[in-house]
């Protein structure tokens, strides 16, 4: 299970910065224009850095608990 969250959560830093810095999703398709491309991407970028923290902590925490 915690190798498919890694999976996902790269999947959404990868969507976000293909989002922000491609032309594969033109600004035409979003309802904001430029802008609205922008924080989109960026927020799927800040969600997946974020999902990755806390799988991270979560993975610590498990690992220090005495068997």
């Amino acid at each position: 299970m915690l190798y498919i969250g890694y999976t996902a959560a790269t999947i959404f830093v990868g969507l976000g910065i293909a989002i922000l810095f491609s032309d594969l999703f033109p600004a035409q398709n979003f309802v904001g224009g430029s802008n609205m491309k922008i924080i989109f991407g960026s927020v799927l970028i800040l969600y997946g850095i974020y999902r990755i923290v806390i799988l991270t902590i979560k993975n610590r925490k498990n690992d220090e608990l005495p068997s």
